[in-house]
């Protein structure tokens, strides 16, 4: 594989987009980094073979370790004439069974998987029974308590709306604008005493769905009160609000676009 990287201004370039399926558990998160298996690093070094020149994929945004996507959004650009569906297959064929790339098409070339996104879809998934479960370990995140689920939905009611979210993300969240706007927050009943907290918003900061969802178990335990988390956003203060759930139970599940 040649070392020049095919970019958007390379002659005779193509755009192309892919959605993409992973399990967190095995990955240092999204983001390429020096001597940790990533799965933007793995992407690229798949997609570097299949197209035989280097290939520099770009992320709807990046996921931390050991969260997990069902359809994240990337795009690449490439000088070969392969059709996409050749992408997918190829690429499947090479990496583990952690990652997979669901779709692949041909886009026009100004798509930017992060810059086009118009929104993104996450949920976060709580295991609420006294015994762990073995086939759903490392994706949800296992209460023994009880939690009062009326008071979790009331107070995810209260949360929609465009507002600065800086005291619900991590210290080195280096995103200049903490504004963003919270279009949905609901709670619903899944199988096997699973419940799924789903988040729909423009954009989110450092791991501010984790530190959501630690701080509403706070209100589900009786340890807030509720009307707790529209207060402590007023605040700007992340030391006020809960902690930060682990990231098993997190999924990206969709990027909106226009």
């Amino acid at each position: 594989m040649g070392v020049e990287c095919v970019r958007r201004d390379t002659p005779g370039s193509r755009n192309i987009r892919l959605v993409v399926e992973y399990d967190g558990a095995g990955f240092c998160g999204w983001q390429v980094q020096p001597g940790a298996t990533t799965v933007q690093g793995t992407l690229q070094d798949a997609l570097g073979t299949v197209c035989r020149h280097g290939v520099v994929v770009r992320g709807s945004g990046r996921t931390d370790s050991g969260v997990h996507a069902w359809g994240q959004v990337a795009n690449f650009y490439t000088t070969t004439d392969l059709p996409p569906v050749r992408f997918s297959r190829a690429v499947n064929g090479i990496c583990g069974p952690q990652l997979r790339v669901v779709a692949a098409d041909e886009v026009p070339r100004d798509f930017d998987s992060l810059k086009s996104a118009t929104g993104k879809v996450y949920s976060y998934r709580l295991l609420l029974r006294p015994h762990a479960s073995a086939l759903l370990a490392g994706r949800v995140w296992h209460l023994r308590w009880p939690l009062d689920l009326g008071a979790m939905t009331e107070e995810l009611r209260s949360l929609p709306g465009e507002f600065d979210w800086s005291a619900f993300r991590a210290a080195d969240c280096q995103n200049r604008n903490p504004v963003k706007q919270l279009r949905r927050a609901e709670l619903s009943h899944e199988e096997r005493d699973v419940v799924c907290i789903t988040f729909e918003g423009s954009g989110f900061l450092k791991q501010m769905v984790r530190i959501l969802v630690g701080t509403l178990v706070d209100v589900g335990r009786g340890k807030l009160p509720i009307g707790s988390m529209a207060s402590i956003r007023g605040g700007l203060d992340r030391r006020a609000a809960g902690q930060t759930a682990p990231p098993d139970g997190l999924f990206l599940e969709r990027v909106l676009y226009d």
